[in-house]
């Protein structure tokens, strides 16, 4: 018998922490310490002993984990490439158009999370992506570092705070409507708990620096 998340639940390691994010409910969670340590083994696959498999029920009760067949086990979100900035600082310019089509981009993301949630927004996104990654593939190396100085140029003229998640959507929607496939991540840590969303490229950062997100480890990526 094995086992897998139920849909729309993501997870990752945080030192030894399990957190959740329950996208549906679009809310963070942790387990008990107990319940912790028993979907960590099941996770690694260490899960034959008898207390274990009395925590896995109660996993299963719960709805965090789910039996299927086969020899399957929950997967947690994967770790990301190395960060490298984006190059923008190598004499690109924003033009006036991309800066509004960044600004537009921005005013679109907004209204879109007040009306829809934001799992239909990144499952619409992750559909669009995909798309554009079969038809168009990836475009020139530069793309994405003009991507970035039109969004930063942008930030200048508006104000948002906590806008982490509006600026990843909209980066990520520019990027993809030029034939780009970047990564838009949700990221997590602990102590205190705080959630952060950044995009990137391969391993090159669109949206921040390395030392901004260097403390955050992945739990979903689009």
């Amino acid at each position: 018998m094995g086992y897998i998340f139920r849909p729309g639940l993501h997870a990752c390691d945080v030192a030894g922490s399990l957190v959740f994010l329950d996208l549906p409910a679009d809310r963070y969670f942790l387990l008990a310490p107990s319940l912790n340590t028993a979907c960590l083994r099941l996770c690694s696959g260490h899960d034959t002993d008898p207390t274990n498999q009395l925590a896995i029920h109660r996993l299963v009760d719960r709805d965090i984990v789910r039996s299927i067949d086969g020899a399957i086990r929950p997967t947690l979100c994967a770790p990301l490439a190395c960060h490298t900035p984006t190059g923008r600082n190598r004499g690109i310019e924003a033009t006036s158009s991309s800066v509004i089509t960044a600004l537009a981009q921005y005013a679109f993301a907004a209204v879109d999370l007040k009306c829809r949630s934001l799992d239909r927004v990144l499952n619409g996104i992750a559909r669009s992506r995909l798309c554009k990654k079969r038809v168009l593939g990836v475009r020139s190396a530069r793309d994405p570092a003009e991507v970035a100085c039109a969004f930063m140029a942008a930030d200048r003229l508006i104000t948002l705070r906590g806008h982490c998640l509006v600026r990843s959507i909209a980066i990520t929607r520019t990027m993809v409507a030029r034939g780009v496939a970047p990564d838009l991540v949700l990221g997590v840590k602990l102590r205190p708990f705080e959630a952060h969303c950044w995009v990137q490229h391969d391993n090159m950062l669109i949206s921040d620096d390395p030392g901004t997100v260097a403390p955050f480890t992945p739990i979903l990526i689009v």
